[in-house]
């Protein structure tokens, strides 16, 4: 069972006990200071322990000294090189100092001239519960257990050599204590140990905890780097610029409900003269959809140059998403090509609408549905004929994702179609940068304080009135 947890130990919680057993071994370290200090005092200073003890007590603190600086080094050297101490040694050194107020008390008995009685309960027995109290930052609910046991086992020890190999000296007798005070010692001393190992749990959960709550705050902050960085990148894909279409205009605009979004817009001037234009909605929001977003956006990009034909590139480009896309994703996409001279659009929505057109001289926005399925839901979906319009002067052709009609206020009211139609009414003098504004503005005026649900884009192509 104790193998077993402490196979479970994680690498944070060995380097937070590692630093525990540090400040631990410096208690320790300043415990046998003032030991030190003592034991030479009375070398020097004339009293009743004098002789041989405090020199042999000196030369055992100075071993035990050694032992702790040891010790200090080995567990520097194991958080600096992140390397964990085996478990043998942690309980050697349990051993060790368990046993090491025994044998001053056992050298203060054999060579000191106060009773051995008396000493037994002597400010020396006070060294096993420092001990013991210390043991409960090695964090180990075992090892504190085990410091009072070796403890008290040790006091019980001396008592019996006390009782049998130590006779009762008349100038002592006023010193002798009933037995059960000696016994009663040997039993608070074990019983420190398992007081000591429940604080020792205590800490260690706390700070398990601790750890658990800073490793999640630095996987989030990971997170919100990593999306920051694929929030740039993804904005990068973004077109920077608007082409010089001679009488038609064209605006695009995008901003996702997370860091990352599931919407794109992109738009392609090729070499030939065509100008090709898309717009793009991945189901959900976030991480995965950017993704796909800038698989779409590759393969239009990859397929408009080999095929001339907007009904041949989505086909191609749903072939492509429908191998290497999961099936619970799938695309709304709308792919144009405008005839610049002519200002005649090809226009093919995949599984995306409604496709807004406002027409300037009846002054009303009129609806296109879609010519087939959103992309990657079927490889061999055949697609309607794109349809072909004529932008006559003072039109606009007007691309929307979803995220702006089906935004909701606070009461459930989404923004609807209606209004959007509204908006593009309202705006329908403005240019085509200046439509998106005013639509944006007037979604925002509706929802007021409700939070973004969805992504939002739009791409608006415009012909300029003479």
């Amino acid at each position: 069972m104790y193998m077993n947890q402490l196979a479970a130990r994680s690498s944070s919680i060995e380097e937070a006990r590692l630093r525990s057993e540090a400040l631990r071994i410096g208690g320790m370290l300043c415990v046998l200071l003032i030991a030190f200090v003592i034991a030479l005092l009375r070398i020097f200073i004339p009293g009743p322990w004098q002789g041989q003890a405090p020199l042999l007590a000196i030369i055992v603190i100075g071993i035990v000294l050694i032992y702790e600086l040891g010790m200090l080094r080995q567990v520097r050297c194991g958080l600096r090189h992140g390397k964990n101490m085996p478990e043998l040694v942690w309980i050697v050194n349990v051993l060790i100092e368990s046993l090491f107020p025994a044998v001053l008390l056992l050298l203060a008995i054999d060579f000191g001239l106060l009773s051995p009685y008396l000493l037994l309960l002597s400010p020396i027995t006070f060294l096993f519960f420092i001990v013991t109290i210390l043991s409960t930052l090695r964090l180990e609910v075992l090892l504190c257990r085990l410091t009072g046991i070796v403890g008290g086992a040790a006091y019980i020890g001396l008592m019996l050599h006390v009782f049998l190999d130590h006779d009762l000296l008349t100038d002592h007798e006023d010193f002798i204590h009933p037995a059960t005070m000696y016994w009663t010692a040997a039993f608070l001393i074990i019983l420190s140990g398992f007081i000591a190992g429940f604080v020792a749990g205590q800490l260690r959960r706390h700070v398990e905890a601790a750890i658990r709550e800073l490793e999640a705050q630095q996987a989030r902050e990971r997170m919100e780097r990593d999306l920051d960085i694929a929030r740039s990148i993804q904005q990068g894909l973004l077109p920077e610029a608007a082409p010089d279409l001679g009488d038609i205009e064209i605006a695009g605009w995008s901003r996702p409900a997370d860091q990352t979004g599931g919407d794109y817009y992109d738009w392609l001037l090729l070499e030939d003269g065509r100008f090709i234009f898309s717009l793009a909605d991945v189901t959900g929001h976030g991480i995965g959809p950017a993704i796909v977003t800038a698989v779409c956006r590759a393969y239009t990009r990859a397929s408009v140059d080999t095929d001339r034909e907007v009904h041949d590139v989505i086909t191609r480009i749903n072939a492509m998403l429908h191998a290497d896309t999961p099936t619970d994703r799938f695309i709304t996409f709308v792919l144009g090509r405008l005839d610049v001279a002519k200002c005649r659009v090809e226009l093919l929505s995949a599984g995306h609408g409604p496709i807004l057109y406002f027409e300037a001289e009846s002054g009303t926005v009129r609806h296109h549905e879609a010519q087939g399925i959103p992309l990657g839901m079927l490889e061999d979906y055949v697609f309607e004929q794109p349809l072909d319009l004529e932008i006559a002067p003072g039109d606009a052709l007007i691309l929307v994702s979803d995220g702006f009609f089906e935004w909701s206020r606070e009461d459930g009211e989404q923004f609807g179609v209606e209004r959007l139609e509204q908006s593009i009414l309202g705006a329908s003098g403005e240019s085509a940068q200046g439509m998106i504004d005013r639509m944006e503005a007037d979604l925002r005026a509706f929802v007021g304080d409700a939070t973004q649900p969805d992504d939002m884009t739009a791409v608006i192509l415009r012909r300029r009135q003479p």
